[in-house]
């Protein structure tokens, strides 16, 4: 999981638990008011402690159930902070004879800091709380009996609130629990699927240096074997040809050996780290020198499909880019094209630039067996990965050599999609 992935995650979590304590509130407020509309009195138990009549005071129940359904809209953010308050408000209810509408939201707070707070100073909360309902009745009404009857009802209210959230929060846990037993396991597998693959990386290596050997030993032997025996231009011919046979395969090899060195045992086939986007890459080389030409098309397809959209894909295509320009820039005339085009399913590139008059005659003469290709073997596997193909090599056009890039890749509905939409909002 990067940082990304888990901000994103938290950020939507937070979301989708605000809009579920909006939805709540609103809920508890309407039921409320239904109870209220419905002429459900308040419980006979608790005493009226103001000069009205419990009639009178029928709807100044809203006053305190209005004030519990703002605290619920943050139960979920602050859950002891908004049990506070909205025992508060049952305090205040309980001076007007306590009514249903008010009760509910408390037992949902309760319910509430049960699942996201630690069991134990909420319980001792709810003890004082209850104690001080059975004083409360008692002192004001002067019956015991009523308040044992008020103190079952908030008693048996806030346990059961107490239980279920509780239960929740257990629940929660072991999915937690869980989750992160399941993460560490996948973190273990590719642990060892690293390890995996750097022993086998490190066979690889072993075996491409005792090969290596084994041909610069060959070429040992017939060195010192022509320089020892007298001169015979047809059997010197044979034993530079053999050792010139030998020199290839061991430069071969090599090349073998140090893409294997190359590779990244943390990131198996995956592209290169961050490129900047394309625009920027451009800019930086144009600042360098390098005049870059292309159409408008090929700026809006590298805008659209390339830039939009971050994907090994793009991030392939981008890396080559940046890749080639700066060779054109390095080794050519200081000046490059780029072409690029979609299809249904497919990007191409091709990059190519004039070679520089000192290069031409040493590309023309350069043997493919001979060239070292360390830059051309890295990008090529970068977009073999990716499920697409790469090409580079000479051409000649109206006796100008020019080195020419090309790759093409697959590409998936999500470019269409962004594609589309920078068409539009063209």
């Amino acid at each position: 999981m990067t940082v990304r992935s888990l901000i994103t995650r938290l950020t939507l979590r937070d979301q989708t638990s605000t809009i579920h304590d909006i939805v709540s509130a609103v809920v508890i407020f309407i039921l409320g008011m239904i109870l209220l509309a419905l002429g459900v009195h308040a419980f006979d138990q608790f005493p009226v402690l103001v000069p009205f009549r419990a009639e009178e005071l029928h709807w100044w129940h809203s006053v305190p159930l209005a004030l519990a359904s703002i605290a619920t809209g943050y139960q979920t953010r602050y859950p002891l902070g908004v049990f506070y308050a909205i025992t508060v408000c049952l305090l205040v209810d309980m001076a007007l004879g306590l009514h249903l509408a008010v009760l509910i939201p408390w037992a949902n707070t309760v319910y509430n800091a049960g699942r996201y707070t630690p069991g134990t100073r909420l319980r001792w909360l709810l003890l004082a709380f209850n104690a001080l309902v059975f004083c409360w009745i008692w002192v004001f009404s002067g019956e015991i009996a009523a308040a044992l009857n008020g103190l079952l009802q908030i008693a048996l209210t806030s346990l059961i609130a107490v239980w279920w959230g509780s239960e929740v929060r257990r629940g929660d846990e072991q999915t937690e629990a869980e989750r992160l037993k399941s993460l560490a396991a996948r973190r273990r597998e590719e642990h060892e699927r690293q390890e995996l693959l750097r022993r086998q990386r490190a066979d690889l290596a072993a075996q491409l240096h005792d090969t290596i050997s084994s041909h610069l030993s060959t070429i040992s032997i017939y060195t010192a074997g022509s320089l020892d025996a007298p001169r015979d231009p047809a059997r010197d011919t044979e034993v530079l040809t053999e050792i010139r046979h030998a020199s290839l395969a061991a430069l071969s090899q090599m090349r073998e050996l140090i893409d294997v060195l190359r590779t990244f045992a943390d990131d198996d086939h995956t592209v290169p780290a961050g490129p900047p986007s394309v625009a920027q890459m451009l800019q930086r080389l144009q600042a360098a020198g390098l005049t870059i030409t292309m159409t408008q098309e090929t700026q809006a397809t590298l805008r659209n499909t390339v830039d939009a959209v971050d994907t090994s894909e793009t991030r392939a295509v981008s890396h080559v880019l940046q890749e080639a320009l700066t060779n054109a820039l390095k080794h050519g005339d200081g000046t490059a094209t780029i072409h690029c085009e979609t299809t249904s399913d497919r990007l191409s590139c091709t990059v190519w630039n004039p070679l520089a008059d000192s290069m031409e005659p040493l590309m023309a003469k350069q043997s493919e067996e001979l060239s070292g290709g360390l830059g051309l073997g890295a990008m090529a596997t970068v977009i073999h990965h990716t499920g697409g193909l790469f090409a580079a090599g000479t051409t000649a056009d109206a006796g100008t050599h020019h080195w020419e890039v090309r790759l093409d890749i697959p590409i998936t509905q999500q470019h269409h999609a962004t594609r589309d939409q920078g068409v539009n909002a063209q």
